[in-house]
């Protein structure tokens, strides 16, 4: 297993996000979708993403909006 790093919701708000992070709620919803991947539960009330994932999510986002086929 490689090494990963674990986001939490704020983190990853500013990681798709970029200068102006989007709202925690935003988040939830793209999980919900099937835009974003789901948090990892890490215990109760504590969810953590893997920037492995996100970074995946958003080069499908990118891959899209160029046109390629995404699998």
């Amino acid at each position: 297993m490689q090494n990963d790093e674990y986001l939490d919701i704020m983190a990853v708000c500013a990681f798709i996000g970029g200068s102006r992070p989007v709202h925690p709620a935003t988040i939830y919803r793209g999980v919900k979708k099937g835009i974003y991947p789901p948090p990892v539960k890490m215990a109760p009330n504590v969810n953590r993403w893997l920037r492995s994932e996100l970074e995946q999510a958003r080069k499908r986002r990118i891959a899209e909006r160029d046109g390629a086929v995404v699998a």
